[in-house]
């Protein structure tokens, strides 16, 4: 995994966002990272971008998988047309 930093965050906005993450029970760390996960994903241009469907058919079917964590985040997914080409 790699590591990002970022410099010169406003002091204001840090707390801010420290907040936000004890409100959601997560660590600070563990909040911006799954931010920045969806936010990766809401621009990618098609699922295969993110994961390959079948890397992540395999990976949701093995045992001890939460199924409702991968519902939900199917179901909070941005809805896109599919492309007619």
């Amino acid at each position: 995994m790699a590591d990002i930093l970022i410099r010169k965050v406003d002091d204001t906005t840090k707390e801010l966002l420290r907040l936000r993450a004890q409100r959601r029970g997560k660590s600070l760390e563990a909040d911006l990272r799954e931010t920045l996960e969806k936010l990766a994903r809401e621009e990618a241009e098609s699922p295969d971008d993110v994961e390959p469907f079948g890397s992540w058919l395999v990976a949701i079917s093995r045992p001890g998988v939460d199924l409702d964590d991968v519902l939900e985040e199917l179901r909070s997914a941005p809805i896109r047309p599919a492309p007619l080409e």
